[in-house]
């Protein structure tokens, strides 16, 4: 379809959920926290200007306590509807079926726990919307496959800054530096070479200042963090898989810097304001279209997001040992 009249599809549909006051189950989001803060929220809260008591409707559906980052009255944890392995395996089958990990269709599992979320908030029958992530999918496709430009984005999308989630959160330096690691397809790991440059990296950091691992001990999807360990370096206490992506996103948001993978652990931390140094080994997986929307963040909120190949840190090595002799 012409990417305007998805555009228009888009609107009308939003302009149906406003025809009455029913709950608008959002969701159920159960892929990676990049696209939900980088495109997912914003997605919502365009919708929100056009739905009246969009928020005060809306019952968010997403994993790990990261509906703290929605402006939404009510929140229902995926992993209190269905265990974490169910979670993998439904992602799984979407692969299979699609060669996509991205919901682009609603499945009769999304439409149970959609069911089962408005149950546990205004118990059994009853009438209400949904507001699937397959309607962001379809209607920033366009970007995505280069049809249209950032114009076209940012006409149905709204990327007021994100506010972290309020938690205590116990034995956290007054300031530090919040660090994840992790493999991925850009980030090959195990390896050598991986290990190493991580290990001297945190070291490097540390030694300036105190290091807080985001690592969250889950296994909710196939990114494995990397394990480190040293001087000067905290590791955030054992939690359940209904609060982990909530403390992660609650300690980043109070760090001075974020520094790991590139992907979505960066992005989120652009989207608060955080800025950030991360690192790719090979450029394959991930649209560079991703990378083009973050550059144009960064400057738009004056937040710095700075992001590199391994074989660049030689060259960032010298030129900034050259920029510290003249200084001196």
């Amino acid at each position: 379809m012409h990417p305007e009249l998805r555009s228009i599809a888009v609107r009308l549909y939003l302009k149906r959920l406003g025809l009455d006051d029913a709950p608008i189950l959002i969701g159920p989001w159960r892929s990676e926290v990049g696209f939900e803060g980088l495109y997912w929220l914003p997605f919502l809260k365009w919708c929100a200007q056009r739905v009246p008591n969009f928020w005060q409707r809306a019952i968010v559906v997403t994993r790990g306590g990261a509906h703290g980052l929605y402006p939404a009255a009510k929140g229902v944890d995926l992993y209190a509807l269905r265990t974490v392995t169910e979670v993998r395996r439904e992602n799984l089958h979407d692969w299979l079926e699609t060669k996509l990990q991205k919901q682009t269709r609603v499945t009769g599992w999304d439409r149970a726990v959609l069911e089962d979320a408005h149950t546990r908030v205004h118990g059994p029958g009853g009438r209400y919307h949904r507001l699937h992530p397959s309607w962001m999918y379809w209607a920033l496709a366009p970007w995505w496959d280069e049809q249209r430009g950032l114009k076209y984005l940012i006409d149905q999308t709204d990327y007021t800054p994100l506010a972290a989630p309020e938690m205590a959160i116990e034995g956290l330096p007054a300031e530090y530096v919040a660090v994840k690691f992790y493999g991925r397809s850009t980030f090959p790991w195990p390896h050598p070479e991986i290990s190493r440059f991580v290990s001297d990296t945190v070291g490097t950091i540390a030694q300036q200042v105190p290091v807080v691992l985001l690592n969250s001990g889950h296994d909710g999807d196939d990114h494995n963090d990397i394990a480190v360990s040293g001087p000067n370096v905290f590791v955030l206490p054992k939690t359940s898989p209904t609060d982990n992506l909530a403390v992660q996103a609650a300690v980043l948001g109070k760090a001075k810097a974020f520094v790991g993978t590139y992907g979505g652990v960066a992005q989120l931390a652009l989207r608060m304001r955080v800025p950030s140094v991360s690192f790719y080994a090979e450029w394959g997986g991930t649209a560079h279209a991703h990378l083009s929307l973050s550059s144009y963040l960064s400057k738009a909120t004056k937040t710095p997001f700075l992001v590199g190949s391994l074989a660049d840190t030689v060259l960032w090595r010298q030129t900034l040992g050259l920029i510290q002799g003249v200084a001196a």
